[in-house]
């Protein structure tokens, strides 16, 4: 599994990534904040917990409790705080190059950090257009990232009748990506040619990946291109 290796300097957040742009709290700073403090609340007890409906073992995303552990997770607010969509892109501009610069950047716990960005306010249509527009970059520096927001349709991947991607407050969140990312990727509500970019930086970013996986990937790839009409051979390993 890729741990940092590969990711970009921080200034490929692009010129419009000014930091300044959001600021960030500890999970301790999140608690005493008015309005980052029900989305750590949720985060603690519902994203870090199991669910009886979720289908498997574990906690809602399996990443968050050891991300807690470590103190790897942290909580955004954009400053003036921002509802439209180019006040929401540039600040996920910020949290992309908050992100690539928040330590650690290489080793065995790179890939355990978190930033949750908090975006009270904003329209549920607006996060959707940003994340749609912003999320081909994250995944080509090998992130992740989430989109959450009241009644989000999103189905659990183990139970379609389980909503994941609900919160009571519109949120993104950056985080690394892993091997488990694949079926997130290669959703058949993308395009081909997205699916194609995605499972190409997939294959780039992680290169120590199971064999099975990899050969899933390659597999998707190779079906994507199929659908493009561009059926080469997917990269060798």
């Amino acid at each position: 599994m890729s741990h940092g290796h590969g990711h970009h300097d921080p200034s490929s957040g692009g010129p419009a990534a000014d930091l300044s742009r959001i600021r960030l709290y500890d999970e301790p700073a999140a608690g005493s904040h008015d309005r980052l403090r029900p989305v750590r609340d949720w985060v603690r007890e519902h994203v870090a917990r199991p669910h009886p409906d979720l289908g498997r073992k574990g906690a809602v995303c399996p990443f968050v409790p050891l991300s807690q552990r470590l103190g790897l997770i942290r909580y955004a607010l954009a400053e003036p705080p921002v509802t439209d969509e180019a006040g929401l892109t540039a600040a996920v501009a910020a949290l992309k190059a908050h992100w690539l610069a928040m330590e650690p950047r290489d080793g065995q716990h790179a890939v355990d950090k978190t930033i949750v960005l908090v975006l009270p306010g904003a329209a549920a249509e607006t996060v959707v257009r940003v994340h749609d527009r912003a999320k081909p970059g994250f995944v080509a520096d090998g992130m992740m990232l989430g989109e959450f927001f009241p009644g989000h349709p999103g189905p659990g991947l183990h139970n379609p009748g389980f909503r994941p991607l609900h919160s009571d407050i519109p949120l993104l969140v950056a985080r690394s990506m892993v091997t488990n990312d694949l079926p997130f990727l290669t959703e058949r509500r993308y395009p081909p040619a997205r699916r194609a970019g995605f499972v190409e930086s997939f294959l780039e970013h992680q290169r120590s990946a199971s064999p099975d996986t990899r050969a899933r990937a390659r597999e998707e790839l190779t079906r994507a291109r199929t659908e493009l009409g561009r059926p080469d051979p997917p990269p060798p390993d």
